[in-house]
This record gives C-alpha cells, sequence and structure tokens, in this order.
C-alpha cells in the first residue's frame, strides 16, 4: 500500500535545505515521490515536525557492557548478548536507522538477527576484530601476550603478511570492513594516542588486502603521524583525529578520507571521573583540549564529516542516546546542517550507501525519521524522535507497524 507522510518540514540532506509543503510517498520500502500535496492509500500526519533521512551513528561498540563494573567482571556472554539486543531496538526507536559497529563479535551475530527479521533493531555493518600491532590500542596490556592473542574481537599482528593475514581472517569471520589502530589511544594504559602504530608499510598491506577483497578500512587514529600514516596509505575514514593539524586535514580532503570524530566523548572526557585512573584521566584531559580545534579544522578544510558517537553502552554512553553526537559538534561552532548532514547524507557516503539510503529521494530506500520541531533552529530536536520508518516499515516507540522482516543488505559492500 502508497503510504503518504506529511510533515512540516523535510530535510533536504542533499542540498542543505529544510523544505516546506513536501509529501513524501512510499511504496514497497522505497521513496516513490518527494514533492507538495501526494495522494496515497494513507496519509500519515506528522504536524509540527520535521521529516529527516533515517539515521547513523558510523562508530558505535554493540558491548552489551552497560556498567563500567561489567568491564572489570564481564557478565557470562548470553547476557551481553541480550543486552546487546535491547540495545539495537532502543537506537532503533532513537531514529538510528544504519549503524557501524566499529569492533564487536557480538555485532556479527546482531546484523544477520537483524537482517533477518529475529530482533529489532537499526541496519548493521560490522567489522568484527579489531587489528592492533603488539603493545597497540587493541591490545589488552593487562593480560599476558599469550591470552590476549586469544580474546575475542581483538586480532594483534606484526609485519605486513601477518596483517594480510589477519585481514583475511576477519573477512572470514564475516567482517563487512576492517577496523585498525594506528594510534594509541585514551583507554588503552600502556600507550598514548601521539604514539604511532603500525609502520606505514603494514598499513599499505592491511588496505591493499581489505580493497582487494571489497573492504573498506576504518583507522582508530588519534595522533597527528598516524593519522598522516594512514591517510596516506589509503584509509578510508579516520576514527577520533583528536590532533589533527593543518597538514592533516589537507591530506584528507585531497584523498576523500572521511573524518569520524565522536566528539561528543569531549563531554565524558570533561567529566574527569575520579574513578577513572589517573593515567587515563590524564589523557582525557590533554584530548579534549585539542578536540574543538581539531574538529572545525577538518570542517574548514571541506573534509567529508559523518556522525559517530563511540558509544557502548554504559551510562553517559549509552544506546539510545546517540544523538548527543550532532548536537555537540553543534555546540562547538559546527553549522547545523553540516551536523544534519554528517548524521545522514555524509554517513551514507562513508559506507558506501548513499545510492541505498541517506537522503529523503526517490527510489532511496524509506528510512525515515520525523522530531518534534526544527532541528536547524534547535539542533535538541533529534532527541525529541516522534516517528522512525525503516525500509518503508514503521517502527515507532517500540510499535513494529509491518509483518515483514527489514530488508536485507548482506552481500553489499561496505
Amino acid at each position: 500500500m502508497r503510504t503518504v507522510l506529511r510533515a512540516d518540514r523535510v530535510f533536504d540532506a542533499e542540498r542543505g535545505t529544510m523544505l516546506t509543503g513536501t509529501d513524501v510517498a512510499v511504496e514497497s520500502g522505497l521513496i516513490t515521490a518527494v514533492g507538495p500535496d501526494l495522494d496515497g492509500g494513507q496519509v500519515v500526519e506528522l504536524p509540527g515536525r520535521t521529516l529527516l533521512p533515517g539515521f547513523f551513528d558510523v562508530h558505535v561498540h554493540l558491548t552489551g557492557v552497560w556498567s563500567h563494573a561489567d568491564e572489570v567482571r564481564e557478565p557470562d556472554g548470553d547476557v551481553l548478548a541480550v543486552r546487546a539486543a535491547v540495545d539495537c531496538a532502543r537506537l532503533l526507536e532513537a531514529g538510528f536507522t544504519t549503524v557501524r559497529d566499529c569492533g564487536s563479535m557480538i555485532a556479527l551475530s546482531l546484523r544477520d538477527l537483524v537482517a533477518g527479521g529475529t530482533i529489532r533493531g537499526p541496519r548493521i555493518v560490522a567489522a568484527g576484530p579489531v587489528l592492533s600491532q603488539t603493545g597497540g590500542h587493541g591490545d589488552h596490556h593487562h593480560l599476558p601476550l599469550d591470552r590476549a592473542r586469544l580474546v575475542r574481537g581483538a586480532a594483534i599482528a606484526d609485519g605486513p603478511w601477518a596483517c594480510r593475514s589477519a585481514v583475511r581472517e576477519a573477512v572470514r569471520a564475516g567482517a563487512d570492513f576492517i577496523k585498525i589502530c594506528t594510534t594509541g589511544g585514551v583507554s588503552s594504559e600502556r600507550d598514548h594516542p601521539k604514539d604511532e602504530h603500525y609502520t606505514p608499510e603494514e598499513i599499505a598491506a592491511i588496505v591493499a588486502e581489505a580493497h582487494r577483497l571489497g573492504r573498506r578500512v576504518a583507522a582508530h587514529a588519534q595522533g597527528r603521524a598516524g593519522v598522516l600514516n594512514a591517510v596516506r596509505a589509503g584509509v578510508d575514514s579516520i576514527e577520533h583525529g583528536y590532533f589533527l593539524d593543518e597538514e592533516c586535514v589537507r591530506e584528507m580532503a585531497a584523498r576523500g578520507t572521511v573524518y569520524v570524530p565522536t566528539f561528543d566523548l569531549r563531554r565524558f572526557f570533561e567529566r574527569d571521573d575520579p574513578a577513572l585512573p589517573e593515567w587515563r584521566r590524564a589523557k582525557q584531559r590533554e584530548a579534549r583540549v585539542a578536540m574543538r580545534r581539531s574538529l572545525l579544522l577538518a570542517y574548514e578544510a571541506g573534509v567529508l564529516i559523518a556522525a559517530g558517537s563511540d558509544y557502548y553502552g554504559v551510562p553517559y554512553r549509552a544506546h539510545g542516546d546517540n544523538a548527543d553526537e550532532p548536537i555537540e559538534m553543534v555546540r562547538a561552532g559546527l553549522p547545523p546542517v553540516a551536523a544534519l548532514r554528517a548524521l545522514t547524507l555524509n554517513a551514507a557516503r562513508a559506507l558506501g550507501m548513499a545510492g541505498v539510503t541517506g537522503s529523503v529521494t526517490e527510489g532511496r530506500q524509506a528510512d525515515l525519521v520525523a522530531v518534534e520541531g526544527d532541528p536547524l533552529a534547535d539542533v535538541t530536536a533529534l532527541r525529541r524522535v516522534a516517528f522512525v520508518m525503516k525500509a518503508g516499515v514503521e517502527e515507532t516507540a517500540g510499535r513494529r507497524l509491518g509483518c515483514r522482516p527489514a530488508v536485507s543488505d548482506r552481500g553489499a559492500r561496505f
């Protein structure tokens, strides 16, 4: 049945403008018309609301971890899996119709369960294991090395051929893309975000193997040297990038490298939680000073920015609150229209899905969200989700209206 959605405003992500007097028609899971005074078998009135493309979060971790205590004494795997499934439903109800999981073995199964209609959730693009050098951000420093190599979700590899092999193993496990660590990190004890991890030769080997197998590469890269090594080797996106400079953003813009700033973490860092160890708090203080400058440098240089929260389930980083990412980017000085594009069309481009979803365009999949108010005037409207549709099926407030499973994108290469 043809359904017409009638809201006060429609966000045109391709032009970066807000349309009025515009209806959106949906049929068989696709947007079939966008224009004034459309008619259809069913009309859904959305007064006072803005209709946008379905939201993306291109940097999440679906872990099932809901408290910091869980990180010390991890619950049973079945408990984590059920919690992660609940988080999938929360994401969908918050308007997120597509997410990219940047490291969680649970996500590989969740992806397939969502695609098959077994559980409710956003479309999931999953990395599976994270590739790290020995002693890198993806290594579990507190464990003996032989045990760290056995941790699910971490792939420790050194040397170009071992790195190629690790890519192949990730693809064998079902990875839609490859996640690597080219610097240290804030949350890993025995390194620093400015540390340069993986040699240029190792990164080039990873990128070449991943691209040969049709997978994109996302690089956890926070410090300048690791960012430049990753960008020059041809990675597809830089995750975090807290310490960018003019050379970094110039190279990223020239090569079309996407920037995922995970900017809302600055608010988490500013809490300076005394329960965290001092080594971590010191790195958080250093990062939070640099993050705003890096974000605005990238924007001014014309780097494509996509929204990714790095939320994984704990308080202040809980799934369902992921719209905090574009909201905080606006508070830091990013224009609201740029933040909305980062949340929608830019994110779709980052995943190679711009021809599938990410804009309110005829022929695109009907992933649509209505929020109370106008997010260009008040970006916090992104938190006030009133209507969610994924692939033409209404998913609003826990009510799945429709009986068919969500459309599967398995087989596509992101």
